[in-house]
């Protein structure tokens, strides 16, 4: 068994190595990401061929969580958190309301505050999500934030974030003990995902927050946001202080942008989905939340009726 399973570990290496050397002289690689050739070139294709690996050596919800728990540490050690705790609360209380929807219920999720500029938010196996400050001076409605974390637990849900790990420490020989794991995942965390994960994460992310009772067209608002914060950083010189702050939120969109799928492929996966799905919205009352956002008190403990919308339709 043991020497059969090597043989399908070498045999799998091969031909997901070699379709990403040939995808990398074809030059289709995904070249807006800067990770490791195999992660990066035919990712799709190397996960694909190891899945039966992967499944063979699937981490059950308790490892998963334990070593979440490690890689958190890591990230503790090299990020400064936490510092807001009305910020932390009120991130806590939209996670709340998201996790009764999710699969996989041997895991549990948690929230943290990251002190950073960057716009971005990341997640760790089990159930760890981490959401930097710079993220919620652009975000304008509990429901866009929502589908942030959504979005990121779905890789979680989804099992992205385990199996990336997993991969790559079959490619790269690395210890299966939880310690090499944690500074591995700790080391991968903020590279991104394979397109198909990320549209994939979107598509799970919106139907997530619409069980929540969010309005899950919130999330093709924010990405349409993305799209012409970065535009206007390409065609706008700065000149002056107000248009330097902006091109630094630009610039920390586009590093962001840098990282996932286009705009526009982000916004079709989600009006696909949800055109396929009407009944997660059509005529139902979901939640907006612009006035919760701007005072940090949840839908959960502060519902406004102005905040709720019934769409008859997708939104223009």
């Amino acid at each position: 068994m043991r020497a059969a399973l090597r043989l399908a570990i070498v045999a799998a290496l091969a031909a997901a190595v070699g379709a990403g050397a040939w995808l990398a002289m074809r030059g289709k690689g995904p070249e807006r990401r800067n990770l490791d050739p195999f992660v990066t070139v035919g990712g799709d294709l190397a996960r694909d061929a190891m899945r039966p690996v992967i499944d063979l050596t699937r981490m059950s919800d308790r490892d998963e969580v334990a070593l979440g728990e490690a890689i958190d540490r890591e990230v503790r050690g090299a990020m400064p958190v936490g510092g807001d705790p009305q910020t932390e609360a009120y991130l806590s209380r939209v996670l709340h309301s998201l996790t009764p929807h999710v699969k996989r219920d041997g895991i549990p999720y948690t929230i943290t505050l990251v002190r950073s500029k960057e716009v971005n938010a990341f997640a760790v196996p089990g159930g760890r999500i981490y959401v930097l400050q710079g993220l919620l001076g652009f975000v304008e409605s509990e429901a866009e934030l929502a589908a942030v974390i959504a979005h990121e637990m779905s890789h979680v849900d989804l099992r992205h974030c385990v199996e990336r790990i997993q991969l790559e420490q079959q490619v790269r020989k690395v210890s299966p003990e939880i310690a090499a794991l944690a500074r591995l995942g700790h080391e991968i965390v903020l590279r991104g995902y394979s397109e198909e994960q990320e549209l994939e994460a979107d598509r799970d992310g919106a139907r997530l927050a619409a069980l929540a009772m969010y309005d899950p067209w919130e999330a093709t608002t924010l990405f349409a946001r993305f799209g012409r914060t970065k535009a206007r950083q390409e065609r706008t010189p700065t000149r002056d202080p107000v248009r330097e702050a902006a091109s630094t939120i630009a610039e920390a969109v586009g590093r962001y942008l840098a990282t996932h799928p286009p705009v526009d492929q982000r916004i079709a996966a989600v009006r696909d989905t949800l055109r396929a799905e009407p009944a997660l919205w059509r005529g139902e009352r979901r939640y907006v939340g612009r006035v919760n956002y701007a005072t940090r008190r949840a839908m959960s403990e502060d519902p406004r009726a102005a905040e709720w919308v019934v769409r008859s339709s997708p939104p223009v």
